[in-house]
This record gives C-alpha cells, sequence and structure tokens, in this order.
C-alpha cells in the first residue's frame, strides 16, 4: 500500500490530540500520556515515513549507537550538586568603598 505522506500529515494537523494519541499507538505499537499537538503530529510522522520509504541503513544505526555511547548525555546537575549550587553565594567583593 503507498501512502501519500503529504496527505497523511496534513489529516493529522486537524486531529484532536486524543486521537492523535490513538494514532501514535496504531503507528508505535505503544501508549503515549503527552497531549503536545506539535510533538505528536512530527513523531506519528516520522513514523509512517519511516514505514513508507524504509528506515535508517544498519550502518547508519550503527554509527548512531557509538555515538550515543561516547556523548556526554547528562543534562541535569546531580541532585547533590544542584542543591549545593543554589545555596552558595558568589563570594562578597573585598576592598574598600571609597566616597567622594
Amino acid at each position: 500500500m503507498v501512502i501519500d505522506l503529504g496527505k497523511e500529515v496534513a489529516a493529522l494537523k486537524r486531529q484532536t490530540a486524543a486521537r492523535l494519541r490513538d494514532r501514535y499507538a496504531e503507528v508505535f505499537g505503544e501508549a503515549t500520556t503527552t497531549g503536545n499537538k506539535t510533538w505528536l503530529v512530527c513523531r506519528i510522522a516520522w513514523r509512517l515515513q519511516c514505514l513508507a520509504e524504509g528506515d535508517l541503513s544498519e550502518r547508519a544505526k550503527a554509527r548512531a549507537s557509538e555515538l550515543a555511547r561516547d556523548a556526554d548525555l547528562r543534562v541535569i546537575l546531580p541532585r547533590e550538586k544542584a542543591a549545593t549550587a543554589a545555596t552558595e553565594r558568589p563570594p562578597a567583593a573585598t576592598g574598600t568603598v571609597v566616597r567622594p
């Protein structure tokens, strides 16, 4: 079956978040709880494109996996460092104030 991706994406943009969640479950085989329509449309469109035109090559998947292993993925400070950073104050300025 050939899918017209342009028409499919246009139809997705007109659907409600609840219907998009249902469609997401259809194409991915798992449920989602997000209500972000833009994200749902993009993810569903991406998946439909993969199904229609083929996924990444095995070489590309292997390279992506290799890059992900080497990447530093921490985006949030560890709990103890975050607490310390929030309570620390910048050092007080030293020296004397000269008044005219």
